[in-house]
């Protein structure tokens, strides 16, 4: 698959099996923990911005705020 069609945040191998890995997870460890999770991944790919060798800060920014909306989402239930 050519790179610039891929998609880095939601890619098609977190979507096979009939859920996505993020409703996995929240089946498996629950939807509070889950949003922790994402809190502190968020955090991560914040901290990291632009320090991935030839790698484009918008790659982890976008990274951060799928996890953002998500800890806002879930919440929001």
């Amino acid at each position: 698959m050519k790179q610039d069609n891929y998609d880095f945040v939601n890619p098609p191998h977190y979507k096979e099996g009939g859920k996505e890995v993020w409703e996995m997870m929240i089946d498996i460890w629950g939807v509070d923990a889950f949003i922790t999770f994402c809190e502190i991944n968020a955090f991560k790919y914040r901290m990291r911005l632009g320090k991935k060798p030839e790698q484009p800060i918008e790659r982890d920014l976008s990274k951060a705020k799928w996890y953002e909306n998500k800890a806002i989402e879930l919440k929001r239930r």
